[in-house]
């Protein structure tokens, strides 16, 4: 009977040496698995962050003043507080740096933010361990860190979401295409007879003309040639290019009377900036912005870039086809903002680099 109660006494012992080492473990991954789902939370947050403040940055110092504010805030600003640490916590803390380049280097504050079109946000936050420091030297609060870059990445190709329109370079190898900013350009050109008369062209041509008075300034984005076609090109962007263009590309130009002024009025009318008379005072929707490949005048006419231009108000005026359609040259396009983008002439979309 001794022997039988001496093991059952070492059962006990060995049962509660055994279960001690199992709360243990079971604690000590409960606080592993807080860090990871905290690590994860602030991730997605810093991630977001910098997504949408990328979308904010258009050269200018207003730009990383939004961009900013959007990625402390978070991408729900506004409406919704951004949590953490299951739900909550508000995310504080955060820091952001703008860059040229996703390498780096980066700057809080750039005192020339022309260029400047990535964004890095930061996050370090404390999350509480209640088993791991049982492990000597361990403290009770972990240090989370994480960051994310995200920025306008220059687009080689475009395709969907072109405008059907292709105002002609003033001036070969500029990296504005000889256009500037702020001054108004020629997108539909009058018919053959009517071109090279006072009133024919936007105030920013002058007295420059089409090479051909067939030309109108149509184009081909994948609507075809006809009237309607032109119209949901104008209004929607729903056609698909099944080769996108790049630069050196040949344009297919769409030929004959076409009146589109209906149709660009009422892209003009969606948005919600209807009396802005230039791109400096507009804070619209982005209906009046238009993404344009820009033409070399040649024959065929081929691309030499693409550009961002805000339509005029009261575009096409008050004639039904023989008024010239008006634009705004804005400079660099970014898909999905409402601002220009932070770099040279060109189709940017904003990504998430690291």
């Amino acid at each position: 009977m001794r022997h039988f109660g001496n093991r059952r006494g070492f059962v006990l012992i060995t049962t509660s040496v055994c279960l001690i080492a199992f709360l243990a473990l079971v604690g000590l991954a409960t606080d592993i698995g807080r860090l990871y789902v905290s690590h994860n939370e602030l991730q997605a947050f810093v991630d977001e962050a910098a997504f949408a403040a990328s979308f904010e940055l258009d050269g200018t110092k207003a730009g990383i003043t939004r961009a900013q504010s959007v990625a402390a805030a978070g991408p729900g600003s506004g409406t919704t507080v951004n949590h953490w640490y299951f739900g909550t916590q508000t995310v504080s803390g955060v820091t952001v740096q703008f860059a040229a380049a996703p390498g780096g280097p980066f700057s809080a504050n750039p005192s020339l933010p022309a260029g400047y079109r990535f964004v890095q946000v930061q996050v370090t936050a404390p999350v509480n361990v209640y088993f791991l420091p049982i492990v000597p030297g361990v403290p009770g609060s972990q240090n989370v860190t994480v960051s994310a870059i995200a920025g306008q990445d220059r687009q080689t190709s475009y395709g969907n979401g072109l405008e059907p329109f292709s105002p002609i370079q003033h001036k070969a190898g500029d990296p504005n295409f000889g256009f500037t900013a702020g001054q108004q350009y020629t997108l539909r050109w009058p018919p053959p007879g009517h071109q090279g008369k006072a009133g024919s062209s936007c105030a920013g041509d002058g007295s420059f003309t089409p090479p051909s008075s067939s030309w109108r300034g149509y184009i081909d984005v994948g609507q075809g040639n006809g009237n309607s076609g032109l119209t949901n090109a104008i209004v929607d962007n729903d056609y698909y290019l099944p080769s996108p263009l790049v630069v050196g590309s040949v344009i297919d130009e769409v030929s004959g009377q076409k009146s589109v002024t209906g149709s660009i009025d009422q892209r003009f009318d969606q948005d919600t900036d209807l009396t802005s008379t230039s791109y400096s005072t507009y804070h619209g929707n982005g209906r009046r912005l238009l993404t344009i490949a820009i033409n070399d005048g040649g024959s065929p006419p081929k691309v030499v870039g693409f550009a961002l231009f805000l339509l005029d108000p009261s575009p096409c005026g008050n004639e039904k086809n023989t008024a010239p359609c008006c634009a705004e040259y804005v400079g660099a396009a970014v898909n999905g903002s409402t601002h220009q983008g932070a770099g040279t002439a060109a189709v940017y979309e904003v990504q998430l680099v690291q």
